[in-house]
Formats: structure tokens, C-alpha cells, sequence
């Protein structure tokens, strides 16, 4: 257990470090899984970016604007037609009828295609206005010419860094005499490292991302973006008991891109309508190095659930769960900003002992579609 004498003398970020990866996972558990996977990068600006690739990419939307197209329509308007090259094969997922691309104009999003290539004969549901066509691969002409040129498309997502900080401050008298129980100065940097880590896991999870905000002196205040508002894409709202097919249909939303295993942080009404669900089949595991966690997994069609208690989803969030592809993740520290005990702040000539526990970083947390959201959820069906 963290104790008064972990925190007596001098603490580097690497003490801190591994006091949060042995010793307080259970609180701060994702933090901990990724100090323990190695997941730092330091960051060189307040505005920490990265690139992902274009979301569905290699499918699209038709859009028609109500105009009805016919079974054998082979101009078709698209959401965006920037996605489609000539010679891609397109299938209709309403219908699978195959169709080939012979023609693409971007600018008025808009492709023109050879219907029916394949069993499956033009269909009007193949082009219903919203109706998907997923490309399934390239086919070029027998001696033909080099394509176009196709950019992969790029998307920048970021974040912001956020300063936290926890001051510990006793006078000088507290200091030179024996508390009953324990060295006090310890004791209240013991408190104060608890306290922060909590609040960089909240934000992690809770954070809201904003630039623009001020405290009561008037001093810039910057806060970074959690999992909670950045992930959009795969959520799944139960609003009551929740059965194994909405389960497994969760997980397959959640795992459509990205790693095969991932970490569902969890409420407690959540874990145990999970539990109960899987209550025959659920396993124990150690498969996080150097992290003090006892975590069980769950196997589904679509890959391996870790599931992680929580303790910040309490209340009204006791039925909710985030799974993280912790591939994706990398904490984004400030230079000199890890977790870090500052000793001795105080202002020269006082009687009294002042120390600071500071960390500045944010959360870099990749494609937001690599990770899922599950809530509501008041039990198993």
C-alpha cells in the first residue's frame, strides 16, 4: 500500500510513476495500464496534434436528394465521391449487387458506375437515398495506363494540455514534532498525490477540451478533452437491461477497427450485468505488465474484453463503460511536466514547509472510432 514512508524524502517521475502502476491502479486504472505499457510521448506545444486516416474511408453514402433512381441508374450523387477511384468495385451492402466505377467527379459528388458485374442484378434498394456502397478492390483494363493518383486522406484530431497541481503545506512547529502516528509532511503528500492522480484519470475519462477559459486571478487556463466527449463515433445508448446480442452488437461496433483486445473501464451495475452474462465464461488474467491489476476477460465474436472496475463511474454513470484500445493511447506530457514532487516552495523566511505535487500533460487518444462507448445500462436482460 502507498504509505507515509513511499513519500518522506525526494520523488522523482519515476517513483511516482511506479508507485500509480503497483500500487494505485485500482483508482487510477487507466492511467496506470499506460504508464505500465510505456504509453509517454512528450509533447512540444500546448496544442498537441496528431493525424488519423479518414474515417469509412472505403465506404460511402448515396445521396440522392429524393430523386428516385431506377434499377439500372448508373450516374449516382454520393455524400463523397472523393473516396472512389476509377476501377474500384463497389458493393451495394442492401442488396449485394457489384458494381464497377468508370468515372469520378469530386466536385460534384458524383460517380458513374457499370451496375450489376456480378450474380446479384441492379436493384433500387442498391441506391436508396443513404444506402452504403463499400469498395471491395481495384480492377484495371488489360494494358491500361497508370491510375490516378488517390491520396490517402488524412484527418487531424488534437488536444489540449492541462496544468494540475496539489499544494502541501504545514507550519514549522507540525514539522519538528512527532505526530502520533506518522511524519505529517508524509502523510499530507501521500493525500495530495492521491488526489491528483484522481483528478488527471477524471479528465482523462470527463475532461472537456477547452482554450478559452480563465481562473478567479485571471490567468489562462487550458483543459484537455476525455474519452467520454471525444469519442462519438461507436455509442451505444442501453437505457435498461442490456442482453448478450446487444452486448455482442456493442462489441462489434467497438471492434470494427483497431486492436482484437481492449479494456472496457467499467460502473459497478455495468460489470455486474456483464458478469451475469457471462458468469460461466469470464476468465482471470495478469496480461498487463508491471500493473498491479486483477483483470478478467471475456471472450466475443469480434475480440477479447478486458473488463476493468472503475470507480469513477458511480452514480448516474454506474451503468456506463468505455472501451479503450490502449494501443492507441499515449500520455502527452509537458517537457518537465510528469508527475513530479516540487519540494520546498515556500516563501523565503516563513516558518512552514511547502511542497507541490505537478504534472502537466494531456491525452493523445488516436482515431476516436478505435474506441466505444456502452451506457445506460441498469442490468442483465
Amino acid at each position: 500500500m502507498i504509505n507515509h514512508q513511499t513519500f518522506e524524502g525526494a520523488l522523482s517521475p519515476d517513483v511516482l510513476a511506479a508507485v500509480i502502476r503497483v500500487q494505485h491502479a485500482d483508482e487510477v486504472p487507466l492511467y496506470a495500464m499506460m504508464l505500465g505499457a510505456g504509453k509517454v510521448r512528450p509533447a512540444i506545444a500546448e496544442r498537441v496534434a496528431w493525424f488519423t486516416s479518414g474515417i469509412g474511408s472505403r465506404r460511402g453514402q448515396i445521396n440522392n436528394g429524393g430523386s428516385a433512381y431506377t434499377a439500372v441508374s448508373t450516374v449516382l450523387v454520393v455524400d463523397d465521391a472523393s473516396i472512389f477511384s476509377n476501377g474500384d468495385t463497389l458493393i451495394a451492402e442492401a442488396t449485394g449487387e457489384i458494381m464497377l466505377v468508370q468515372a469520378v467527379a469530386v466536385g460534384a459528388n458524383t460517380i458513374t458506375v457499370t451496375r450489376g458485374i456480378g450474380a446479384v442484378a441492379g436493384a433500387i434498394a442498391s441506391v436508396a437515398d443513404d444506402a452504403f456502397l463499400m469498395n471491395i478492390g481495384n480492377a484495371h483494363g488489360e494494358g491500361s495506363g497508370s491510375p490516378n493518383h488517390r491520396a490517402a486522406s488524412k484527418v487531424e484530431v488534437y488536444n489540449l494540455l492541462q496544468t494540475f497541481r496539489q499544494a502541501v503545506e504545514i507550519s514549522g512547529r507540525l514539522g519538528r514534532v512527532q505526530t502520533l502516528t506518522e511524519d505529517e509532511r508524509a502523510f499530507q503528500r501521500k493525500e495530495a498525490f492521491a488526489q491528483i492522480t484522481r483528478d488527471i484519470e477524471h479528465a482523462f475519462l470527463f475532461g472537456a477540451r477547452n482554450a478559452n477559459l480563465t481562473d478567479v486571478n485571471s490567468k489562462r487556463v487550458t483543459t484537455m478533452g476525455g474519452l467520454r466527449e471525444s469519442v462519438t463515433t461507436n455509442v451505444t445508448n442501453i437505457g435498461g437491461t442490456i442482453d448478450k446480442d446487444e452486448l455482442t452488437a456493442f462489441a462489434g461496433s467497438g471492434f470494427a477497427t483497431g486492436s482484437r483486445t481492449k479494456t472496457l473501464f467499467a460502473g459497478p451495475t455495468l460489470l455486474s450485468a456483464i458478469h451475469k452474462l457471462y458468469e460461466n465464461q469470464a476468465r482471470i488474467t495478469q496480461t498487463v505488465a508491471n500493473v498491479g491489476l486483477r483483470i478478467q476477460t471475456i471472450e466475443t465474436p469480434h475480440g477479447t474484453i478486458r473488463l476493468v472496475p472503475h470507480n469513477s463511474f458511480r452514480g448516474a454513470f454506474a451503468g456506463d463503460g468505455i472501451l479503450v484500445d490502449v494501443d492507441s493511447l499515449m500520455i502527452r506530457p509537458s517537457k518537465g511536466g510528469e508527475l513530479q514532487l516540487k519540494e520546498d516552495t515556500q516563501v523565503k523566511g516563513d516558518d512552514s514547509s511547502r511542497d507541490e505535487i505537478f504534472a502537466e500533460l494531456t491525452l493523445e487518444y488516436g482515431a476516436e472510432e478505435n474506441h466505444a462507448q456502452l451506457r445506460g445500462v441498469t442490468g442483465a436482460a
